[in-house]
């Protein structure tokens, strides 16, 4: 009785065992812990290990937009420079064209004469006192140009009844400092009789190059305006410029608004 009993409880216990080892060696019960057969939950380190993995992840990607954002603002920063560059162009062009309205009457008279002469040199520009400044040379979309001596410099520049105009003045340092050169007008694509001139205000200071000197491709980092601003660029710009000097100031010699007759 005793040996059946003990036979019956082993049979029992080896029974219970070949269970439990089919339980814990279930794949389905160890896909539901993660393939490393591990526990689940906060004590899993590979569970712990994906956490983080996903966390960077994330991280990556907003880095990488954010990337792209500060890209975007430097284009529209370099666009809005520009934009401003060309509004500040327009608003000069703008205030010549009023001065060119002022002067209607007048190139209407030049014109007349100039048909009847055969030539400008009857015609000449003259400031608020009368005082002769030079000789008419021509006439440009009805906008007169005049000759003047310049310190042994003969230069030809546009008249408008506020100002004479050149060329522009370009600096090769920041704020219209430095080394400065002035670009080319197509009164200059020509016979060496003038030589190349602009004018910067306020004051009217003549900036002249030798009639001879050859165009140079250069770094400027800024240039005066005909309005008497200074704009510095964000990085140097090359262009097509002459070396230029100041030779003469207007505004010493000369009184405002000028007239032609």
């Amino acid at each position: 009785m005793n040996l059946r009993a003990t036979v019956g409880r082993t049979a029992l216990a080896i029974l219970v065992g070949v269970f439990l080892a089919g339980v814990t060696a279930s794949p389905a019960l160890a896909e539901s812990r993660g393939h490393s057969g591990l526990p689940p939950g906060p004590g899993n380190p590979m569970a712990r290990l994906q956490q983080e993995i996903k966390a960077l992840t994330q991280q990556i990607t907003e880095l990488a937009q954010l990337g792209q954002s500060v890209a975007a603002s430097q284009q529209v920063a370099a666009l809005q420079q520009q934009m401003t560059v060309l509004a500040s162009l327009q608003q000069q062009v703008n205030a010549l064209n009023s001065q060119v309205v002022s002067l209607n009457s007048q190139i209407v008279a030049v014109n007349a004469r100039l048909g009847s002469l055969g030539s400008s040199n009857a015609l000449a520009v003259f400031d608020a006192h009368d005082k002769k400044i030079g000789d008419v040379v021509g006439v440009q979309d009805e906008i007169p140009w005049v000759s003047l001596a310049a310190t042994g410099h003969v230069v030809a520049l546009r008249v408008f009844s506020g100002q004479l105009v050149g060329g522009f003045v370009w600096f090769s340092g920041a704020s219209c400092a430095g080394t400065s050169y002035i670009s080319d007008t197509a009164i200059f694509n020509g016979a060496d009789v003038f030589s190349p001139a602009a004018v910067r205000e306020p004051g009217g200071v003549i900036y002249v190059a030798d009639a001879k000197s050859p165009v140079q491709r250069v770094q400027v980092q800024s240039v005066a305006q005909h309005d008497g601003t200074c704009f510095t660029f964000s990085s140097p710009v090359t262009n097509n410029l002459v070396p230029a000097t100041p030779v003469m100031t207007l505004d010493l010699l000369f009184s405002r608004p000028y007239s032609v007759h």
